[in-house]
């Protein structure tokens, strides 16, 4: 498919997403409360969302500061390429797209899992074979009941029409990575994950919530490219912004 005709297929798909789920969207904006009719989010808070637009590096999804578009990575990935080729983010990780996150997350509002998907799939321009959620941890997995990135993955691929394959394990459990630092988040994920032989020769992207250091998508990619993945990208609805991309 030309890269247009995807494009202009996925911003059809969220229409239609859109139009079918209004009867079960709450009437009320998931950000300010306000009554919002059958959209998730209100008018105003949706354009106050803190959007990532098409000046962003194409390997880390960091936006650039030069403010135009452009097909070079940034300096730091230039110095350190990620180990994946490719990287996409909805929304900068800021008030109040956080909210939205942290609600699917912690509490477990799926209609939020729709419309974080189909922010995403706008900004997607390089399509994968298959797509391939982060496996959550198993005791997380049993405390919420569900794993926010699988939730993720497949609306987005229901949106792009890009088949969700399961092939990636998680084998090592690790803390919470929100309260680490770098280092010791790098040190947490290490050998956390095992591709599956199903990845091989594929072009595959990996779909996750929120992109901050990396670690976690770089042992996730890391994993794919042992089990013979061949091209690599990255989905994030969100990117933290200021962070090491590696």
């Amino acid at each position: 498919m030309a890269m247009s005709n995807f494009t202009g297929a996925i911003f059809d798909s969220v229409r239609q997403l859109a139009r079918s789920a209004a009867h079960v969207l709450p009437q009320a904006c998931a950000s300010c409360a306000s009554p919002c009719g059958s959209v998730l989010v209100c008018p105003a808070c949706d354009d106050a969302l803190p959007r990532i637009g098409a000046a962003a590096c194409p390997c880390c999804a960091l936006p650039s500061p030069r403010g135009a578009a452009s097909a070079t990575p940034c300096g730091r990935c230039l110095a350190r390429p990620p180990p994946w080729g490719h990287a996409s983010a909805a929304f900068a990780y800021a008030y109040p797209l956080d909210r939205l996150v942290v609600a699917l997350k912690y509490r477990g509002i799926l209609a939020y899992a729709d419309f974080l998907a189909s922010a995403l799939a706008t900004r997607i321009d390089v399509r994968p074979e298959v797509i391939v959620a982060v496996p959550l941890a198993r005791s997380r997995q049993r405390q919420r009941g569900f794993n926010q990135a699988d939730e993720i993955a497949r609306r987005l691929g229901r949106i792009c029409g890009i088949p969700l394959c399961h092939g990636l394990d998680r084998v090592q459990d690790a803390p919470a990575q929100a309260s680490s630092d770098r280092r010791e988040r790098v040190r947490n994920m290490r050998d956390a994950f095992m591709g599956l032989p199903v990845l091989a020769g594929k072009r595959i992207a990996i779909v996750d919530d929120v992109l901050t250091t990396g670690a976690t998508l770089a042992a996730a990619a890391r994993a794919a490219r042992r089990a013979g993945a061949d091209v690599i990208g990255a989905f994030v609805v969100a990117r933290t912004l200021g962070a090491a991309s590696q």
